[in-house]
């Protein structure tokens, strides 16, 4: 492409982003978090869920925490969708990561080995006792208790008991710190 076309096309993205700003600007309202909010609970709702729960996988998949996505989820949908959409993305990154653990063969230190012994003799217990742990991480506990040996079932047993107390906890909470800031309001 020519330096001509390159300039053209630069300047007409500049002058739409201002057009668009001017636009954004002059209407009351326009991009406000209560319009986005009912664009995206009542017209595209279907779509906007999907993207969200699409959101809280992939989180789970990394080590961003997740307070910000629940914050926002509890803005947008009803505590239900939420609570559905959280439980539902930890079931599919908890398969995610079991399936990536099993696959790498991890050569297991025999510290981690030690810990082993303490955790078979009451699986379920001890993993649903861990989510209410502050600071651990759901999916650094789900590879920790794959490289270990713990079973699937077992695995999301505790994972599934212990989050949905943790999780109905913490929508239950920023649900209510929405509704009090709204009423200051």
């Amino acid at each position: 492409m020519s330096n001509i076309n390159k300039k053209f096309i630069f300047y007409l993205f500049i002058l739409a982003n201002l057009g668009l700003l001017t636009y954004a600007y002059s209407q009351e309202g326009f991009l406000s978090p209560k319009m986005i909010k009912s664009f995206l609970t009542h017209e595209y709702f279907l779509w906007s869920y999907i993207v969200y729960i699409t959101v809280l996988i992939t989180r789970g998949l990394t080590l961003i925490p997740g307070t910000a996505f629940v914050i926002t989820g509890v803005y947008l949908f009803s505590i239900w969708q939420v609570y559905l959409a959280l439980e539902l993305a930890i079931v599919c990154y908890c398969l995610i990561i079991y399936n990536f653990a099993n696959k790498i063969n991890f050569n297991v230190p025999q510290k981690i080995l030690d810990y082993e012994h303490k955790i078979k003799s009451k699986e379920i217990s001890i993993i649903f006792a861990l989510c209410f742990v502050p600071g651990i991480s759901i999916n650094v506990l789900i590879y920790f208790l794959t490289i270990i040996g713990i079973k699937f079932k077992n695995i999301i047993i505790g994972i599934v008991a212990g989050t949905s107390i943790t999780s109905a906890f913490y929508i239950y909470l920023w649900k209510n710190l929405i509704e009090s800031a709204d009423y200051f309001l």
